[in-house]
């Protein structure tokens, strides 16, 4: 975050780029891996879709902001109370020393982040769960994409990259998989039933790209630190991370 493309929604990677013509050999004794996160993140359906979630929720992500440099002001003169060494950083020791001296400044600061909290979830459900819909379903199209990559490619088997300890970057057809939802539902709604809650699959890949795009920032910000130039990279995707998920009363 905390642009709208970071708080929106977290981890594009790369467009898929393998077609269906790698020969066979190029799978491992006909083993193959795939990450439905993956999949998600270089779908044409899911890149759209945030370019249009950023467009949609443009006034709550400015909202967001706002809260955020509202926060950031309330906990400033709150903070520099505890940083008794006036070394510009609160440590543990000060916090603790604070606490056992009963400081008023520290349920100020908890009571100021949690009314935060409440604003922030507030103000970034709606776009979290429009996401969370597009990723659902973007993974709807998974499993018949992936069937017809398995029998172009004469796959026996396909795990999870979690379950190898080594595997070529040949024997990833996540990129194949998404090539092939590209050809069919290059765009998703945005829009879900008034009803709807997402999987717990859903939550987790919202999590997971999430963490992805945080990381990524993290490097940008540590690329442009050094003066490196930023090779191959594209734009950041909002990222969920940035933003609080959804909160469904009972996932399925």
């Amino acid at each position: 975050m905390i642009t709208k493309k970071h708080l929106l929604l977290a981890l594009t990677a790369a467009p898929a780029a393998l077609a269906l013509s790698i020969p066979v050999q190029a799978q491992v004794a006909g083993i193959a891996t795939a990450s439905p996160t993956r999949v998600v993140a270089g779908s044409k359906a899911f890149a759209a879709a945030q370019q249009q979630i950023s467009t949609t929720y443009k006034a709550a992500f400015d909202q967001l902001a706002q809260r955020r440099q509202a926060l950031a002001n309330e906990l400033k003169p709150l903070t520099t109370q505890l940083d008794t060494n006036k070394d510009g950083n609160v440590s543990d020791a000060e916090i603790q020393a604070a606490a056992n001296a009963k400081n008023p400044a520290i349920d100020k600061i908890r009571t100021a982040q949690t009314n935060a909290q409440n604003d922030i979830a507030r103000l970034g459900n709606p776009a979290a769960r429009a996401e969370l819909f597009a990723i659902e379903s973007v993974l709807r199209q998974y499993d018949a994409a992936q069937l017809r990559v398995i029998n172009a490619r004469k796959i026996n088997v396909v795990l999870s990259p979690e379950a190898f300890m080594y595997a070529p970057d040949s024997a990833d057809i996540s990129q194949a998989i998404t090539a092939e939802i590209d050809k069919v539902a290059p765009t998703v709604s945005i829009q879900p039933p008034a009803d709807w809650q997402p999987s717990r699959d859903t939550l987790a890949i919202q999590q997971q790209l999430a963490q992805i795009a945080q990381m990524r920032a993290y490097q940008q910000a540590a690329q442009q630190q050094q003066g490196q130039p930023q090779q191959g990279q594209q734009p950041p995707a909002a990222a969920p991370a940035q933003q609080p998920a959804a909160k469904p009363a009972e996932p399925r």
